[in-house]
């Protein structure tokens, strides 16, 4: 099949010069989320054509390692939004880059209020282009938005994709159709994205396969066990009808809760959607809405799956830009039940989804977009890191991403604490009790009696004591 017709074959360029063009740019922005449908080849490219430039670098959401390695041979001065990968963690942490981190929604809606023409180029993979539009690929990401803040647009069509015509649902930035979204499976946008032929500056192609985004490690021990907790949290707690949406998110959790269903023809209302999903659609979930279709690793088959026979998933599957999966009048019109993982929790029940001792891990993400908008509000974390070593659930937190008055239930593999209705020493005691490793539940009481008898019992020393006590 044609990939690029009419007028548009005249905008074919290649590889080399796409990345001339942008050895003078001094902002650029790339599509992708989640790993998935980065660029492939100008990366590459730009890393040997502009090594040592200084940029201001603009993504859509996580990338890859690969990607990540080419960047680092540029300087990157400054950054939004979103970290992937080590070298970047480091560059950021250590002052080298400075970074710009926002909820997913909110930094679109600024591409729009702010941005207007502000970015020097934007690249991003698509599958097709004609008359009619761009087919975008596995991820629409920020694309729309980072097209209406850029000056230039350079195309990479990836042919080792089919052409995914059918599959997007795309409301422009600022348009009033996001009224037409009453179900997870409305789709009241088009087919296709719609960008000035003129600021189209090349069109390249690659046949580049996929990797799995770098924001994503290895599952944790407990992950079954915290997906049951939470399974009882729907059907105990709160009675789900399976007539509300879920909204889970990303990494291990989300293939691990799904496996763990007790109900078939779940809808799903999310920012971004494993590829293993696809093997549900059917019998345990109905539909998907989200802005990109991710690969974990070791799930590489089942994006290879969904590519060989996606026009089977067309009635089931819908990918959207992220200012709508994230936005809050949406995610709260269709009464979403919000899933959310945490890096660690406070005793009071605010929660920390980005830093690690003050270090950015990866960043907010969508986290505040559905925990400010969900019926509910479920935060699952383990209670102990990976090495055991260290409590998740401490007396006062040093980053504070999603508030405690925006969270309903918290679980970790030992049990469900249920906040709804409490005062905050009454969810201290529940959080405590229910969800601290057992070995740090002496210590935490100890502490929380230790603080004086205020609305909120805090006491910054005895925190710093216990902390080093650990």
């Amino acid at each position: 099949m044609e990939r690029i017709t009419g007028s548009f074959r005249e905008k074919v360029i290649s590889v080399d010069e796409a990345a001339r063009m942008l050895t003078n740019a001094n902002s650029i922005a790339f599509g992708g989320m989640g790993g998935q449908s980065i660029p492939k080849e100008i990366p590459s490219e730009l890393s040997i054509n502009a090594k040592g430039k200084n940029i201001t670098l603009y993504t859509g959401g996580g990338t890859t390692d690969t990607f990540e390695d080419e960047m680092s041979k540029l300087e990157i001065k400054r950054r939004f939004y979103y970290l992937s990968g080590n070298k970047s963690r480091l560059s950021v942490n250590n002052g080298k880059t400075m970074m710009m981190d926002y909820f997913v929604s909110r930094y679109s809606r600024l591409m729009g209020y702010e941005m207007r023409n502000k970015i020097d180029f934007l690249i991003f993979e698509a599958t097709a282009i004609g008359e009619n539009g761009i087919v975008p690929s596995l991820s629409i990401d920020a694309v729309p938005a980072l097209e209406y803040a850029a000056k230039n647009i350079l195309i990479e069509i990836n042919t080792d994709k089919p052409d995914l015509d059918g599959l997007h649902d795309i409301i422009p930035l600022k348009s009033r159709k996001t009224a037409g979204i009453k179900h997870v499976y409305d789709r009241p946008g088009s087919r296709y994205l719609k960008i000035k032929k003129d600021k189209i500056k090349g069109i390249i192609f690659t046949d580049r396969k996929e990797e799995s985004g770098s924001s994503y490690g290895r599952p944790p021990k407990n992950i079954d066990i915290i997906s049951n907790n939470i399974w009882k949290i729907l059907t105990e707690f709160i009675a789900f009808k399976n007539v509300e949406p879920l909204q889970v998110g990303a990494g291990s959790i989300a293939t691990s809760l799904i496996d763990a269903s007790p109900y078939d023809n779940l809808k799903i209302w999310c920012e971004i959607a494993p590829s293993k999903w696809i093997e549900k659609i059917g019998d345990k979930i109905d539909k998907i809405s989200a802005s990109a279709l991710y690969t974990l690793p070791g799930d590489e088959k089942y994006t290879a799956k969904f590519l060989n026979s996606y026009a089977d998933y067309i009635n089931s599957l819908v990918l959207r830009p992220n200012y709508i999966t994230n936005n809050q009048e949406i995610i709260g019109r269709l009464n979403a039940i919000v899933i959310q993982q945490a890096l660690e929790a406070d005793i009071y029940g605010s929660v920390n989804v980005s830093h690690i001792n003050g270090n950015i891990y990866n960043g907010v993400g969508g986290s505040g977009d559905f925990a400010s908008s969900g019926k509910y509000v479920i935060v699952a974390l383990t209670s102990l890191s990976r090495d055991s070593r260290t409590s998740k659930i401490v007396p006062l937190l040093s980053n504070v991403d999603i508030p405690k008055q925006m969270v309903d239930f918290i679980v970790t593999e030992n049990g469900i604490a249920d906040l709804r209705w409490k005062d905050p020493r009454e969810k201290a005691i529940e959080i405590i009790n229910n969800c601290a490793s057992p070995p740090y539940r002496d210590s935490l009481i100890k502490y929380l009696n230790g603080c004086k008898n205020k609305h909120i019992p805090y006491d910054i020393h005895l925190a710093a004591e216990w902390f080093e006590n650990q």
